[in-house]
């Protein structure tokens, strides 16, 4: 589902804004953004994105935004995590490695889903410890292959 360019629910929100804030300028500063970017986004130049709409329902527009459409925004524009991939190159479980990035396994579970998306931190955490225990991980192989093997003592002859 997209809503990109949607003209009537654009229209819906030019009039949300003189009848509820008396002038566009007015519902901008209470979206907290400025009144040249509300302007971008209702000549369709730029795509309501999932911010937009939160923003959007926080000052009282309600043109049927609901979860399940911001739920669909959310996902039009999240982020494909291979998660399985970065378990099996870290050799950490999924639960341990959910630790270590400073989050809940459901919440990781939910990134490997697709049902939420990371924030910027919180994916370069992931990348770091998964790099950093992919290196670890082949640092010590790579040690063990080149030890020399022991010998056993030897035995004295009596």
């Amino acid at each position: 589902m997209s809503i990109g360019n949607n003209e009537k629910m654009l229209e819906n929100v030019r009039k949300f804004a003189f009848s509820r804030f008396g002038s566009l300028k007015e519902l901008a500063d209470a979206m907290g953004i400025k009144p040249q970017n509300l302007n971008t986004y209702l000549q369709g130049k730029v795509k309501i994105g999932p911010k937009f709409l939160k923003r959007l329902k926080n000052v009282g527009f309600d043109d049927n935004i609901d979860d399940v459409v911001l739920q669909n925004v959310i996902k039009e524009n999240s982020v494909n995590i291979d998660l399985a991939g970065a378990i099996e190159l870290s050799n950490t479980p999924a639960s341990r490695l959910a630790q270590l990035v400073g989050v809940s396994p459901a919440t990781l579970d939910s990134w490997r889903q697709g049902t939420a998306t990371p924030t910027v931190e919180e994916l370069s955490r992931l990348f770091n410890q998964v790099v950093a225990l992919a290196l670890s991980s082949r640092h010590a192989a790579t040690t063990q292959a080149t030890a020399e093997p022991e010998t056993p003592p030897a035995q004295a002859t009596a």
